[in-house]
């Protein structure tokens, strides 16, 4: 297995080489890079043209990954995701078989470009994929390759023409992440580059291999979490439950459901991944609190009357 210090090179050259082409969106870098050395998916909410598509993109190409995108459309159908099985006839013996036609769910890194414009149901196609990492059709089962990250872009639900996350398909991604407007120094670069024709499409090379990105995988699982983050951990998701004696008194009634279990393992996996991004061999408090309100957010239901 591979050390923490060359762990530590690796992921500094995987976040040089997507930051180099994603202005000003440091902290949706590291988080997209946490996913990734967890396993986990990552859903990103902001208005059209804040870069969301482009960091995917790039994530993939840093990586040598096999990408996929599908844009989420109303009139979006299951079968165009995970795809279908296909009557072929043999022309000299004229026997029929059915063979299936994998869909663009079938790859390394999947975007689902403005998942909540496409129904529940086709939502759902996503959700045996994302947490099993199979895909089944007609009884057979098919395996994906590893890794398999899903990053989901939504539009606020105030756009026009979008549709509420079913909660099952909510709770399986293991962070979301808001994307606010960069800075006003952040967008006259943008500006000024656009206008010396230097917002030019990247290359092919990439930063790292995906057998190295197994690897730092397989090292951030093997990061150390003591029993007192584990106990934090159990007590700040449960605090999160109205009907949980560890809720504070005064928040019960902002809550109408908290989060579940797989909060806590998410905010384990996450607090490891963002641990080795650091370089260090067991997770601390502060891991837990940089990745707390992205694990969680999705996760709790707030009341509108308290």
């Amino acid at each position: 297995m591979i050390d923490l210090a060359p762990a530590k090179v690796l992921v500094e050259k995987l976040r040089a080489s997507i930051a180099e082409h994603i202005l000003g969106q440091n902290d949706l870098v590291d988080e997209a890079i946490c996913c990734l050395l967890s396993e986990g998916h990552m859903l990103i909410t902001g208005v059209p043209g804040l870069a969301k598509t482009t960091l995917v993109r790039s994530v993939a190409q840093s990586l040598g990954l096999v990408f996929g995108r599908i844009q989420f459309t109303p009139d979006l159908l299951p079968n165009d995701i995970t795809g279908s099985e296909i009557l072929q006839i043999d022309q000299g013996t004229g026997q029929r078989n059915f063979r299936f036609a994998k869909g663009p769910l079938f790859v390394s890194l999947l975007l689902a470009d403005e998942i909540n414009r496409a129904s529940p149901r086709t939502q759902s196609a996503l959700l045996e994929a994302m947490q099993e990492r199979s895909c089944t059709v007609n009884g057979v089962s098919y395996p994906m390759e590893r890794p398999f990250v899903v990053f989901a872009t939504q539009n606020p639900l105030e756009s026009e023409g979008t549709y509420v996350l079913p909660e099952a398909q909510l709770d399986r991604f293991l962070l979301h992440v808001l994307v606010d407007y960069p800075s006003q120094e952040t967008e006259r670069s943008l500006l000024k580059a656009h206008a010396e024709d230097r917002l030019v499409s990247r290359t092919a090379e990439s930063a790292l291999s995906r057998d190295e990105l197994l690897q730092l995988i397989a090292k951030a699982k093997k990061i150390v979490v003591h029993d007192e983050i584990i106990d934090l951990v159990n007590q700040l998701v449960r605090s999160t439950r109205p009907q949980d004696e560890l809720c504070p008194t005064d928040l019960k009634s902002f809550f109408r459901f908290g989060a579940g279990p797989r909060a806590g393992l998410s905010m384990i996996s996450a607090a490891k991944a963002w641990a080795l991004m650091d370089g260090e061999e067991t997770v601390r408090w502060r891991h837990i609190k940089r990745i707390a309100v992205s694990v969680l957010r999705h996760r709790i239901s707030v009341s509108h009357v308290a």
